[in-house]
């Protein structure tokens, strides 16, 4: 997964900041290694979620932003849960904590829902799916990096309430 989501940055040809470092999985640990390479981005985080009728979907929204199983249930129309650490691991090849927001094997059928926040930012990070790397990209080459991946990309909008 890792490798597909670093050509897709290449044939995208972005400006992205592509920072090896020991393991990360929490937002600590992700604060010294941001300090250490000069990142500047908001950490993103992916969540891996799962609806009652086995769609999987990522969100991705930016630290400190919890998932709103309400919010969730009235976009997607039934309940959604966060997929288990050994499902995600079966699943994506994810390591827990390091989830991507893209990348993923076409037959899986992941969708995404992106938190609008993110926008709020010049850059954000993200990790490419293992904790010993780190990419900063410009937000605004978000939607580009997306659309290799999805066929629809569904937006939580600023102001609809958590």
């Amino acid at each position: 997964m890792k490798d597909s989501i670093l050509k897709c940055l290449k044939e995208l040809d972005l400006d992205c900041k592509i920072c090896e470092h020991e393991p990360v999985l929490d937002f600590e640990t992700a604060a010294l290694v941001d300090e250490r390479f000069h990142l500047t981005g908001v950490e993103s985080k992916s969540l891996f979620i799962k609806t009652k009728s086995e769609k999987y979907y990522i969100y991705l929204t930016v630290q400190g932003e919890k998932l709103d199983s309400k919010y969730m249930k009235k976009l997607l129309g039934e309940k959604v849960s966060v997929v288990g650490p050994d499902e995600l691991t079966n699943l994506t090849t994810c390591v827990p904590g390091c989830v991507a927001p893209f990348g993923f094997d076409k037959e899986l059928n992941v969708r995404i829902i992106v938190d609008k926040k993110i926008f709020n930012y010049e850059k954000f990070i993200f990790s490419p799916a293992v904790p010993e790397m780190t990419v900063e990209a410009k937000t605004e080459d978000l939607p580009k990096m997306l659309e290799q991946y999805y066929d629809e990309i569904l937006y939580k909008e600023l102001d609809e309430e958590e």
